[in-house]
Parts: structure tokens; C-alpha cells; sequence
């Protein structure tokens, strides 16, 4: 046994205290009386007050001294060994994404672990530390401190969930850099374990163990898991996906709107697994559609999506070819992208273009703005040096945003120029003969092709269409991106030429002012929803509109994972840990005051 207050044991005073009161002399007033003998009483109580007498046995002395001793004893807080084992340092991961709004534990998934993260917090020792970590898309510390119970209670009960993914690579790094080497240190996991992918990062593991700790137990949900619009000359119209994760069938009705205002419901019946394509009308005035399943279920975050419906403002953009179907298509795929194509003779240098893709041509005078040059002439100021033979191509870094969901492994170029002594720019796609494509920043976002794309297999790859249009949105970004992002992804907008303020308003009525002067990143989308920006231009508000939906499988299928593939511990982590405390002193006040209770009752009752 323990105690966790032991300067409360100078209220042991109190006990000589009171037995000092029984010694303590009454004065009274003198009264002559006929005969002693009747009062027998007054006689008795007049010898207890006579001070260093032998004390006399009474129940209220008893129970009295009794009752302080038991407060004493509560005061000094004992405590007895915790059944759980703690370390001395104890960090809690508490799963805060979106996942963990589920209720199919009462009410919340969330709930629950911070249920078991209180139960951990209350066999927590005066000396120990535990810190706490809300694991989200920016995991953050939400307490650390040394055997406060107290605040850690208030520091979880104030964790609410998010709607991005669990980021728990980036949790775990925070955790190990709290961790010391030689740390008496242990990691707890409150999770439903639907976290992205850990990083190879940690395959030398960590400086401490981790317990996983399952909350959530069913995985029966129906999601809407995907929802786009199409414009074609004829029409416009929304392809949504719904999907039943559960392994139970279920029936639902989706309702349909444009601009908050109901178009239409569908009912659908979907077998345990099934997953459906619905091919929704979009009104040609419509500035955002909305999908809503209306019978709820254990998750809500994923029974409804949004699209904005209303075409994004067109850039002229001047194609200068002898032909070249591949490049004028991969082009064409952004709606958004006014296309011009002209014959190499006819070009002259324009202001009206905001982008110019010259296939084979180098003008002597190039644009003052971005461009994009494929297999300049040989001998032109930014053509390499004679062509080599290639073969496969490579990226320079897989992990570059221009190369997103770019797949190069199957691409062969027969021959290219020679980049390597290019001053162009940076090297984006390369060989093991020479870089292939080249870009810059400066003075104006621009690339550099040194292939003919007729001599090579990638413009019959998926991969070429999608480098096409992340190369064509990296030189000229919308000033608004109006598809869907995921909740925490960053949005980048550019504001106009002449805005004098952007303004962000939120799904729930907030606005976000952002700087007019230079290209902004907008964080603040963990609400799912329309998001509208508005931008004064010459005393005019200009909107355009993006949206936030959650669409993740992995989330949506909900089903916590029985075991979760967690990094292995070091060898030189330090694994002993000390038996946790449980406080008995709440039992003994109880005990206290039921002494007290009996005292009463004695001392009325004239014992």
C-alpha cells in the first residue's frame, strides 16, 4: 500500500484534540442546595470536568475518536496495487477520424475509447507520466502531464472527431520523439484500427511498445461512395455510386436534389456486398447537386455527397501542331480548357492564350507566360543535344504531385534528345540515358518534352491523358478547383486579376477571408459539404464553388480489423513497467461518515 498524499496525515492532530475537550474544566455558577444527594447527575458531570482525572469510558469519546482517525486515513489517500501494469511513461492514442463517429457501440465509437481511455487514466500513479494524443489527418498532443488525473480526464473528454482518415504514421512519429532513449515508456491504441497504411518508415521499429485496444464492432453500413457530373452537347447529367458494405441486404431510398431543392427518390434494394450506379438528371441552371440516403445508419458521414454542377470558367488555350490527335484529346479531357488548334505556319505570338502547347515548333519569339513545348527542332534555342536511343522511362521522384496516379512502368520511349546538359529546369520523368521531361517555375510555370510522343508508347497509356492534365493544371491552376476533395485536404486557390478580397464560406455558414496578393492554400475543409468563394472584382462578387465529400471505401466499409499489424518494438527499448494504483480512500470517507451517522444517533440517544 501506497500513499498519495502523505502530508495529509498531520489532521492526526485532531485525535489529541479531542481528547483535550474531555479534560477541559466547565465554569459554572455556585447554587446552595438542601441535599447533595439529590443530584446525582450534576455530581457526576461535575468530577468529568475535572481536569487530569482518570478518563471514564464513553461511547461519544469512541465513536469520535474513531470517526477523525477514519478521516485521517481518507485524507492520506492510500492506495493498493492496480491489477493493470503501467509504465512510467504512458502514452494513449485516441483514434479522433471519421470512422470513429460510427455508432454501433452507444452512442459512438469514440465514446467508447474515450471510455476505456478513462478507466486507463484512473490507475494512474502520483509520479507517472501519460500523455495524450488525438489520432486524426493532423494528429495533435492533448495533454501531458505528471499523475494529474484530472486534467487528463477533461483534456479527453474535449477530443471530438473529425471527418479525414486516421494519419497513425504521423501519431506514432510525434509519440516516438516524446520517448527518450532508456524511457520506461508504453503506447496504448484506442482505435477501430480503419487507419491509413503505415510508413516504411518504421520498419526499425519503435521505442516502445504498442497494445492495440478494438473499439467498434460492426461493419453493416451503405455508403455513397462517389458522385460526378458530365457535360456533353446534349446534356448534363450526375453519375452517383452507392455501395452496401454490410454482410446483411439492405433497402434504402436516395433522394435527389439541385440547389436544396428535391428533384427525385429512388428506392434500391442492395444484397450484402452490392454496389449500384445511378445516372441522376442535372438541371441546366443547377449550381450544386446533392445525394442523400434517407434511412440513417450507424454512419452518417457518408449518406450524403456533393458535386458542383455549374461549368467552371473556360481558358483559351492554343494548340500549335502539324497533328497530333494524342495531345489535342488529353487536352480536351479538362472541361474547363478552351481548345484552339492551328498548323505551325500559322502562328503568331498572342496575349488572348492563357497556356500555348507547341508540338516540334520553337518560335523565335516565345510566349511571356506558360507554355509547353514537345521535341523542339534541333538546333532551337531550348532543343538538347542529338537523340539517343531510350527504352524505359522512370520517374525522378514517384512521389512528385505531377506525377500523381501517373503509372510509368510499362512507358518506352524509342528515341530522345539529349537533356542532360539542359538548363531548362528540373528533371520530372528521366531514363537511364537522359532526362526525358524537364520543368520550371520561373520566370512562368512551363515543361519541356524532348520526345516526338509518336516515337513512344505513352500516349497509349492511361498514364498519358493523367500527366496531360496534372502538367496543365500545375501551369494553369482554375482559381477555384470545382471537383470534390477529401475532408482535410488542402484546396489551392488563385484569386483573380483585380480582386480585392477572397472570402471562403463554409458548409456551416463561416467565412474565412484568405490574401489577395499571391496563390492561397485553404486547409479548413474537415466540414463535408458546398464551399463557396467569393471575390470582389471592381465592386462585383464573383462565386465559384468546390465541394468536400468523404468518399473512401476503407472507411465506409467500417469493420474494426481483430488484429492491427503495428511497427515492432526496438531491442534496446526499455520494457519494465510498475504495477498501477487504485485509490481506496473514496471507501474509507464512506466508512467515515457512516462513524459520524452513528455517533449521532449516540449521543441522542444519551450514551
Amino acid at each position: 500500500m501506497s500513499f498519495l498524499a502523505p502530508a495529509a496525515a498531520v489532521l492526526a492532530l485532531t485525535l489529541p484534540a479531542i481528547l483535550a475537550l474531555y479534560f477541559l474544566k466547565i465554569r459554572r455558577p455556585t447554587r446552595i442546595v438542601p441535599a447533595l444527594h439529590l443530584w446525582p447527575d450534576q455530581i457526576r458531570d461535575r468530577q468529568a470536568n475535572v481536569p487530569w482525572q482518570r478518563l471514564r469510558p464513553s461511547w461519544l469519546l469512541f465513536l469520535q475518536l474513531l470517526a477523525a482517525a477514519v478521516l485521517v486515513a481518507a485524507a492520506v489517500q492510500p492506495a493498493l496495487p492496480a491489477g493493470a501494469a503501467l509504465a512510467r511513461h504512458s502514452i494513449v492514442l485516441l483514434d479522433a477520424s471519421a470512422s470513429m463517429q460510427a455508432t454501433d457501440v452507444a452512442p459512438s465509437r469514440l465514446a467508447d475509447g474515450k471510455r476505456q481511455v478513462g478507466a486507463l487514466i484512473d490507475q494512474l500513479g502520483p509520479q507517472d507520466r501519460m500523455t495524450v494524443i488525438a489520432v486524426g489527418p493532423l494528429s495533435r498532443i492533448v495533454a501531458s502531464v505528471a499523475g494529474d488525473r484530472n486534467t487528463l480526464h477533461r483534456a479527453v473528454n474535449a477530443v471530438t472527431a473529425s471527418n479525414g482518415p486516421a494519419d497513425l504514421s504521423a501519431a506514432l512519429a510525434m509519440a516516438a520523439g516524446l520517448v527518450r532513449a532508456g524511457d520506461d515508456a508504453r503506447a496504448y491504441l484506442f482505435s477501430d484500427g480503419i487507419v491509413e497504411p503505415l510508413r516504411a518508415s518504421f520498419a526499425a521499429g519503435l521505442p516502445f511498445p504498442v497494445e492495440y485496444h478494438r473499439v467498434g464492432v460492426s461493419g453493416e453500413n451503405v455508403g455513397l461512395t462517389s458522385l460526378t457530373v458530365r457535360t456533353s452537347a446534349q446534356s448534363r447529367a450526375a453519375y452517383l455510386h452507392v455501395q452496401n458494405f454490410g454482410q446483411q441486404p439492405r433497402s434504402v431510398s436516395v433522394e435527389w436534389r439541385a440547389d436544396s431543392h428535391l428533384l427525385d427518390v429512388r428506392p434500391l434494394t442492395l444484397a450484402a456486398g452490392q454496389a449500384q450506379d445511378l445516372v441522376l438528371p442535372v438541371p441546366s441552371d443547377a449550381t450544386s447537386v446533392t445525394a442523400r440516403l434517407a434511412a440513417g445508419d450507424i454512419f452518417a458521414l457518408d449518406d450524403a455527397a456533393t458535386a458542383v454542377a455549374r461549368t467552371p470558367r473556360a481558358f483559351r488555350i492554343l494548340l500549335v501542331t502539324a497533328g497530333n490527335v494524342f495531345l489535342e484529346q488529353a487536352l480536351r479531357l479538362r472541361t474547363d480548357l478552351q481548345i484552339d488548334v492551328i498548323a505551325p505556319a500559322a502562328y503568331r505570338p498572342s496575349a488572348t492564350y492563357a497556356l500555348t502547347v507547341f508540338d516540334r515548333l520553337s518560335p523565335p519569339l516565345l510566349p511571356d507566360g506558360p507554355y509547353m513545348m514537345v521535341d523542339p527542332p534541333l538546333g532551337s534555342p531550348l532543343a538538347g543535344g542529338q537523340p539517343v536511343g531510350i527504352g524505359r522511362v522512370r520517374a525522378v521522384d514517384a512521389g512528385d504531385p505531377l506525377l500523381a496516379n501517373v503509372d510509368l512502368q510499362d512507358v518506352h520511349v524509342a528515341r530522345s534528345q539529349d537533356l542532360r546538359n539542359s538548363a531548362f529546369g528540373r528533371p520530372l520523368i528521366s531514363s537511364l540515358q537522359t532526362p526525358l521531361v524537364l520543368v520550371r517555375d520561373e520566370p512562368f510555370r512551363q515543361v519541356l518534352v524532348g520526345f516526338d510522343l509518336h516515337e513512344s508508347d505513352l500516349p497509349l497509356r492511361i498514364a498519358f491523358p493523367i500527366l496531360v492534365q496534372n502538367l496543365s493544371e500545375w501551369m494553369l491552376p482554375p482559381s477555384v478547383p470545382s471537383h470534390s476533395f477529401h475532408p482535410a485536404e488542402p484546396v489551392t486557390i488563385v484569386p483573380e486579376p483585380g480582386a480585392t478580397t477572397v472570402t471562403v464560406l463554409r458548409p456551416d455558414g463561416s467565412r474565412r477571408s484568405l490574401a489577395t496578393a499571391s496563390i492561397a492554400t485553404f486547409a479548413d475543409t474537415d466540414a463535408t459539404g458546398l464551399y463557396t468563394v467569393e471575390q470582389l472584382i471592381a465592386g462585383k462578387v464573383q462565386r465559384s464553388w468546390f465541394s468536400v465529400n468523404l468518399f473512401s471505401d476503407p472507411i465506409s466499409q467500417l469493420k474494426p480489423p481483430g488484429r492491427l499489424t503495428l511497427p515492432p518494438t526496438r531491442t534496446t527499448a526499455v520494457q519494465a513497467t510498475h504495477r498501477g494504483q487504485l485509490e481506496i480512500w473514496p471507501w474509507i470517507a464512506l466508512a467515515a461518515l457512516a462513524i459520524v451517522t452513528a455517533e449521532w444517533l449516540a449521543f441522542h440517544r444519551g450514551l
